[in-house]
């Protein structure tokens, strides 16, 4: 299943990025930027899998995009940070999500960035993306350290919360080789191994709550693994875009006790040579005009404003969000 599901998504990428060569290569090759109102036919939206918030998000993003831009057709591909924003780079994304730990790296290319990204601008900074370690309330881990000689599902290979679990296994003088195996699969099927006692803890940088996590916690029971305050600082000290966060209690049923983790704002980005100015404009206007929708979809979204965007803005503005922001009174 992880297998077939990597290389859908891989050929879906390939196929779009067939598609959109022709309205991408003529901007690709020239400095001039697109016009005003461009927006790609094919708008390939770079997402999450399914079980996450960012797919639930991206869905509803996707609806309200549709009268929005009528001449074009939106497609979630099922991608991570790291992934779209390399999609984005090259053009097979016209926007896509990614956590703010991850865009520095990429405009500076460090890391998992063999050059630096730089035809890419942010839209929005929209919420906390929480580092989560979830084990079955009946388990006998209760900390990093315990995972020792266990299964660990990461999510997707090379997304961001496998790097972020991997930082974390660095800090604690531990890496994969003290594990008792690794799951790579998205979120909602290893919220199914974990249910069947097939893997013994789920890790990754998702919203919180997380509607996975939600049932999982009202059915088999779940606990939430804390991060020390030494491994949090060790974190923040190695990539400022982990930031602490405190997953308070209550968040999830069950859990009554706060939990010490960390965060990296979730970032809408675009490419900026398929999407101009008045079209980002329009895009950045709509996202905010339905800031109680996405409420509804997760409390996540409660704080979102445009000056909680600007205040914790991550990358570079695009010129068409930033006339918004200025419209708006929340940039100066």
């Amino acid at each position: 299943m992880k297998k077939l599901m990597g290389l859908l998504a891989l050929a879906l990428i390939m196929i779009l990025a067939a598609c959109s060569s022709d309205e991408a290569s003529s901007s690709a090759n020239e400095s001039e930027a697109p016009a005003a109102d461009a927006v790609p036919q094919d708008l390939a939206f770079g997402s999450a899998t399914v079980g996450g918030f960012w797919y639930t998000l991206s869905a509803g993003m996707a609806d309200k995009m549709a009268p929005l831009y009528p001449d074009s057709s939106v497609t979630i591909v099922e991608g991570g940070s790291v992934s779209n924003l390399l999609g984005l780079d090259k053009g097979t994304f016209a926007l896509g999500f990614a956590n703010g730990q991850t865009v520095p790296e990429a405009l500076e290319g460090k890391n998992a960035f063999k050059e630096p990204v730089e035809n890419v601008s942010t839209v929005a900074t929209l919420y906390p993306n929480v580092f989560h370690m979830v084990v079955r309330e009946d388990s006998d881990i209760h900390s990093l350290e315990d995972l020792k000689g266990k299964t660990v599902s990461p999510g997707i290979a090379g997304y961001s919360g496998e790097l972020a679990f991997q930082d974390m296994l660095e800090v604690a003088g531990m890496s994969y080789d003290d594990l008792g195996g690794i799951e790579y699969i998205g979120t909602a099927d290893g919220a199914d191994l974990l249910r069947d006692g097939h893997i013994d803890a789920i890790v990754g940088m998702v919203a919180a709550p997380l509607s996975t996590f939600e049932e999982l916690d009202t059915t088999v029971g779940i606990r939430l693994l804390p991060l020390e305050d030494d491994m949090v600082a060790s974190l923040n000290e190695m990539n400022e875009g982990y930031l602490p966060y405190t997953i308070e209690g209550g968040t999830y049923s069950n859990i009554t006790e706060d939990i010490n983790t960390v965060a990296g704002y979730t970032v809408l980005l675009v490419n900026n040579d398929l999407m101009g100015e008045d079209s980002v404009y329009e895009l950045t206007k709509m996202i905010f005009e339905n800031q109680e929708h996405w409420t509804t979809l997760s409390t996540i979204m409660n704080d979102f404003s445009p000056e909680y965007s600007v205040e914790n803005n991550v990358g570079n503005l695009h010129p068409g969000a930033e006339k918004y922001y200025k419209e708006v009174g929340a940039l100066e």
